[in-house]
């Protein structure tokens, strides 16, 4: 694998198009999911990150900003939820995928953002093993999911590790139990 083909990016609005070849459903429910998606942009909710390859999107993850199905997946400011994660089957297993969430998280904590969400399905292991690794380990919510993925999910969550707070913290801890 050469990195130097892929590209890691936020896409624009106008570029929404593009992913069509990602979304797993029929015409009529892309046109409503694209309605939702680009009132979305309209009002700054979401961002979409990407992996271009040869002038496509191979993969994307949005980040939702404000809560939609559980109140838990936002905090205004400082926990976002991460959503659509979605990887044309030929470029998986090649570790794509996550440097896409490293790309996109990164972005985000230098935005500030240090608590970050995703909903998994219980019985889907390989993505689990993927959030698990990347510190999605904290389950703070169930839920169901919406007319584009219907599911059950655990909602879990991802903290920034912040050197100087969690040193205090753990100092003082140390004193304390002295």
């Amino acid at each position: 694998m050469n990195n130097q083909q892929y590209i890691f990016r936020k896409i624009h609005k106008e570029e929404f198009y593009k992913l069509r070849k990602l979304f797993p459903d029929n015409d009529a429910m892309w046109e409503k999911f694209t309605k939702k998606r680009l009132q979305q942009f309209n009002e700054q909710d979401i961002d979409i990150y990407v992996i271009e390859h040869n002038d496509k999107f191979i993969g994307e993850i949005s980040i939702n900003y404000s809560s939609h199905d559980l109140e838990s997946e936002t905090i205004p400011g400082v926990r976002v939820y991460l959503e659509a994660f979605r990887l044309e089957k030929e470029y998986q297993r090649q570790g794509l995928g996550q440097q896409l969430i490293e790309y996109a998280i990164n972005d985000l904590e230098n935005q500030g953002y240090q608590e970050f969400t995703i909903g998994v399905e219980e019985d889907n292991d390989i993505a689990k093993h993927i959030y698990f690794k990347y510190g999605f380990t904290e389950a703070i919510d169930k839920g169901h999911g919406n007319e584009y993925d219907p599911c059950d999910y655990t909602l879990y969550m991802k903290k920034k590790w912040n050197i100087v707070s969690d040193t205090m913290f753990f100092y003082c801890k140390i004193e304390k139990n002295k």
